[in-house]
């Protein structure tokens, strides 16, 4: 596995399907200096004993990114929850598997798409009612999206913000590297844009209607890159609190 991570090249990649996914959240996590470990994973006696409860087989992407990464907390937990394999439950014909700390939101698979390798993951609001709206075309996406959501909330060398200026949007379209998008048609509206550096993620977010411009939020994998990124976009950068 090369050592070399270039986040404009690697994370685009890693959309393509759970293969390139996965492979990108283990060099992800050695380029933090945390590497994947084999005892990183879900047992595979308790994945079949979730299995055996629920009364049907995880679809392929989900079983292998709980064999793979199910206890490495570090990488996908900050403001929400990725359920252990116990804890998913059936609601409302989808198979729940993540939620917001708070339980405002969550996460699900539609019952009807679990016999899928790669199924599309679906969004609650329980402040706008409960109903499931498509969040993300496939579950390995879903995954790509949390790895670097809540690894921009809450890390070293990153987790920072501060309010969007005017001249943002240029700057990250001319001197980094849009993203394709990581979540279906209808979710976000467009809002939320991520764009990266060779070493550093920016999250443009307009999704805040309490702020005029939007938020900028951005991770770095190395204090270099995140120095220089703070002195490209100056500003009253502050720290991401966790709640």
């Amino acid at each position: 596995m090369s050592e070399i991570l270039d986040l404009r090249v690697d994370l685009p990649s890693a959309l393509t399907g759970p293969s390139a996914a996965f492979t990108f959240v283990e060099r992800f996590a050695a380029h933090l200096g945390a590497p994947v470990r084999p005892e990183d994973g879900v047992p595979e006696a308790e994945l079949a004993a979730a299995e055996h409860r629920l009364g049907f087989a995880l679809p392929g992407a989900m079983r292998e990114w709980y064999a793979r990464f199910g206890r490495r907390w570090d990488l996908f937990h900050a403001l929400r929850y990725p359920y252990p394999p116990e804890d998913l439950e059936m609601e409302d014909g989808v198979l729940v598997w993540q939620t917001e700390k708070l339980f405002s939101y969550g996460f699900a698979i539609p019952l009807d798409r679990v016999h899928e390798t790669d199924p599309p993951v679906v969004m609650d609001s329980h402040e706008a009612g409960g109903e499931w709206t498509a969040y993300a075309d496939r579950f390995s996406l879903a995954c790509i999206e949390l790895l670097i959501t809540q690894n921009t909330l809450c890390g070293d060398n990153g987790g920072r913000r501060r309010e969007r200026l005017p001249g943002d949007a240029e700057y990250l379209e001319r001197h980094l590297t849009a993203v394709p998008s990581l979540y279906g048609p209808e979710a976000c509206d467009g809002l939320q844009r991520w764009f990266a550096g060779r070493d550093v993620l920016v999250c443009d977010d307009r999704s805040d209607d309490g702020v005029e411009l939007g938020w900028l939020e951005f991770r770095a994998l190395t204090p270099e890159a995140a120095d220089r990124l703070r002195a490209e976009l100056p500003g009253e950068w502050r720290e991401i609190m966790d709640y």
